[in-house]
């Protein structure tokens, strides 16, 4: 059997790259290690087992002998969303409610959300003035919000819904920040210092985002209306197999699930998509002349099958993965790991990032190059952006629409350009990589 080893540096250094330098991080340890690394610089209690290969990627995915069982993060995404998420929960609760979720987030229920992505988007664009720079990180970011609060609760416009929106803002941007957010990946920081301190300030934003969604939940039931189809109206009135309704907690859970995840990711992706399309004209007259085949109107079904927007956006993600590696599986008794022995107790995961990077799948990988997701067919352990298995991204489906409708309504209808040719480094939001310091003008 191999021998999986970890990096010859101390883990708080380890820790420190991986907070302020991931990318970094994580290429070291591939030119060090060819299919596998012990990563002990994210904390997870122990360390994490990463395994970079799609074989690998195969047998942890499909875990056909029942060997693995799924954990969660223990630390950022509880502290968020508590123990009733559906990223939180386990094993036969964590099934029911990802079924319970699955049937608004797909199929012909996200379809319907078509035309109100491209005209939210739309709407976005208009407010921005002419020849002035904008940070197309906060644009993409009131796009993706104003999207996922639309289709959670309904509406955008009230002052609740602000309200949440502007505590979204804050709560991510204090776990995003390299220095203040430092205590919110250290559980030994995790003190209460009062609301100047950055965990103090954490846990009174929380509380203050809990209010607005339980004062929320409260109204509606006290006035339900059987005809609302947003998320949150569909998630009240669905039941279990045995006929219960959620409880507010779970709902909370559900809700601040979707709004935190599905807009820092989606927001990373529109973002990146732009940088990529308007820093390369070649690609930008391609993927302009396609859409302009469809018309002055088109409808947003026949938008997202055009197979060079799908293309631009295939790529996009595998360069700027959403995740940069997989929420960790926990050993449950010994087995064997594309040649690794794994015993109980082990957290092991999937590398993306890594994967998406490996030279002898994608050739110049450091390339963005649209046309390889037309010349080949890669399987779902070669480009897997949104994970696998029964971790993967309930909201893949829906975050991928809305990035092909974001594209294709901006490209179709605006001149935009780099505010500088300078190439643009990926940095750490979270768990996403960002081009957080992207500029752009509207011509």
């Amino acid at each position: 059997m191999k021998q999986v080893e970890g990096l010859k540096i101390p883990v708080w250094l380890q820790r420190i790259q991986y907070i302020t330098n991931p990318v970094g991080y994580w290429e070291t340890a591939y030119q060090t290690y060819p299919d596998a690394f012990w990563a002990k610089g994210i904390d997870f209690g122990s360390p994490l087992m990463v395994f970079y290969t799609p074989e690998a990627a195969q047998q942890i995915i499909e875990n056909r002998h029942g060997d693995l069982t799924t954990t969660s993060f223990n630390s950022e995404l509880s502290a968020i969303f508590g123990d009733s998420s559906f990223f939180i929960l386990e094993g036969v609760r964590h099934q029911q409610m990802r079924k319970l979720l699955i049937p608004m987030l797909h199929g012909k229920q996200i379809q319907s959300y078509g035309q109100l992505i491209c005209d939210l988007a739309n709407n976005v664009m208009q407010t921005l003035p002419i020849n002035k720079p904008f940070s197309v990180w906060e644009v993409a970011q009131d796009i993706s919000l104003q999207i996922m609060i639309k289709l959670l609760f309904g509406s955008y416009q009230q002052e609740r819904y602000q309200q949440i929106k502007q505590l979204m803002i804050e709560m991510v941007n204090l776990f995003a920040s390299n220095l203040a957010g430092i205590p919110l990946f250290f559980r030994f920081l995790q003190k209460d210092l009062g609301p100047a301190s950055p965990w103090g300030n954490f846990l009174k934003q929380r509380q203050q985002m809990k209010e607005l969604i339980y004062s929320e939940i409260a109204e509606r039931r006290a006035h339900s209306d059987p005809d609302k189809l947003d998320i949150l109206s569909l998630l009240m009135s669905a039941t279990d197999e045995q006929g219960n309704v959620l409880t507010d907690e779970e709902l909370l859970g559900q809700v601040l699930s979707l709004l935190f995840t599905g807009n820092e990711s989606t927001t990373a992706s529109i973002a990146w998509s732009w940088y990529r399309v308007y820093r390369d004209s070649e690609i930008q007259a391609k993927l302009l002349d396609e859409l302009r085949t469809l018309g002055d109107s088109p409808d947003p079904l026949n938008i997202i099958r055009l197979p060079y927007l799908n293309a631009v956006c295939n790529e996009t993600l595998r360069m700027y993965p959403v995740t940069m590696f997989m929420i960790p599986r926990v050993v449950k008794s010994t087995t064997e790991i594309n040649g690794y022995q794994v015993d109980p107790g082990m957290l092991i995961t999937v590398g993306t990032y890594l994967i998406h990077h490996r030279e002898d799948i994608y050739p110049e990988p450091k390339v963005f190059k649209p046309e390889r997701f037309l010349e080949h067919r890669f399987s779902p352990y070669q480009f897997l952006p949104f994970g696998g298995g029964m971790r993967g991204c309930i909201g893949g489906e829906i975050a991928l629409y809305q990035l092909k409708l974001a594209l294709a309504t901006v490209v179709s209808r605006y001149q935009l350009e780099l505010v500088n040719q300078r190439p643009i480094y990926p940095q750490r939001r979270n768990t996403i990589l960002t081009p957080i310091q992207l500029k752009m003008v509207k011509k």
